[in-house]
């Protein structure tokens, strides 16, 4: 897909979140996430990680449907936010074992481990951050916040991760999904701290970077499916056409 229309899709999706309503940014989310699984066949080894994203991203949307319905009912939401983030953090893994299993990953270099050690004890230290902030509340909020941190982290490094192995292919055409799945968590992640750190820049910032990184969550699952999809077969010219 072409870099200027995975811009023209993202900024539209943040502005579907920012000026319509979130649970219909995320319900575009979930039907962009099925749109990449359904382009493998069940035989597929990547299928298996797509289901696994559009599950959670499912799961995070009646989440907050729920809690938008029942206010005061707070704790099955929280419970589904949970298990959304551990399914989106399961989805990564699965994508990683996926790609190195195919055998067309670019070795790393000493540079890129370099970088991707730098990214990690990043994604460690605003984890360790959260959980400092969150640990004296010990409510399902704190958990909440807890368990999305350490999920956001898995996804921001281990997207980061994917995009260093696959980003040669095709002229960094395969990248294009992992590298917004890399933006993806680190909006996530910086939206964690907004949330346990008590900064008003950072909590001023949260309705943004949240938007920016469901945003990219989605045009991920819509440049996976652009990959996969046949070329077009235009009409064949003769000499009298």
């Amino acid at each position: 897909m072409p870099r200027w229309l995975l811009a023209i899709l993202l900024a539209a999706l943040v502005s579907v979140r920012l000026l319509a309503d979130p649970l219909i940014a995320e319900l575009l989310a979930v039907i962009a996430a099925c749109l990449a699984a359904a382009c493998f066949t069940a035989g597929d080894p990547p299928r298996r990680p797509w289901i696994l994203r559009a599950l959670a991203l499912a799961l995070v949307l009646v989440a907050h449907s729920q809690i938008r319905l029942s206010p005061a009912a707070l704790h099955p939401g929280l419970a589904l936010l949970v298990l959304a983030n551990l399914l989106g953090a399961a989805a990564i893994v699965g994508f990683i074992q996926v790609v190195r299993r195919s055998g067309l990953t670019a070795p790393l270099t000493t540079l890129g481990t370099a970088i991707l050690g730098g990214l990690a004890l990043a994604a460690a230290g605003a984890l360790a951050l959260v959980l400092v902030q969150v640990a004296p509340q010990a409510d399902a909020k704190a958990v909440v916040i807890a368990v999305s941190t350490a999920c956001d982290a898995v996804v921001f490094v281990g997207a980061a991760l994917l995009l260093r192995l696959v980003l040669p292919l095709r002229g960094g055409l395969v990248a294009q999904p992992y590298a917004l799945l890399v933006l993806d968590g680190l909006c996530y992640l910086v939206a964690d701290l907004g949330l346990a750190v008590t900064s008003p820049a950072l909590v001023a910032a949260i309705p943004y970077v949240s938007a920016i990184g469901g945003a990219a969550g989605a045009t991920a699952g819509l440049a996976q499916a652009a990959l996969l999809r046949p070329p077009r077969r235009g009409r064949v010219r003769t000499p009298s056409a």
